[in-house]
């Protein structure tokens, strides 16, 4: 399931590449387009911060998740000012949205979690099966 989510993740990716230049070339850069654009900024940017944090900050999961929430939030709702997302009065959303986005990547997070864990055991009762052969 991990192979194929990131085979169409990659194969997504390469797509809206291919459509966009073709895009850009045939009739100059459009408002859809620069949203995308804008995504893929913020999407690198939070990727970038999410990397930071993990490499520098020792916190548990659940803390981990916090801090992250809260800082991503934070970029989103000042990136969505800068390019013109949000206006004053619902600079809130940026928190829904992030929720959302937060919610289902911890889904995916806790799932791959679980998968790894139950390999891993099943090594070590394959390793302990066999030292008790010998």
């Amino acid at each position: 399931m991990k192979k194929i989510l990131r085979d169409t993740c990659i194969l997504s990716a390469l797509m809206i590449f291919s459509v966009f230049t073709i895009s850009i070339l045939w009739s100059g850069v459009t408002a859809e387009i620069i949203l995308v654009l804008e995504l893929f900024g913020l999407s690198l940017l939070i990727a970038l911060v999410n990397t930071l944090c993990d490499e520098v900050l020792s916190l548990s999961i659940m803390g981990s998740y916090l801090l992250k929430y809260f800082v991503v939030t934070g970029i989103v709702m000042l990136y969505g000012f800068i390019v013109g997302w949000f206006f004053r009065s619902n600079f809130w959303m940026a928190a829904i949205y992030v929720a959302v986005v937060f919610v289902l990547a911890y889904l995916l997070d806790s799932f791959r979690t679980k998968k790894d864990l139950k390999y891993i055991n099943e090594q070590i009762k394959a390793k302990d099966v066999l030292a008790k052969r010998q």
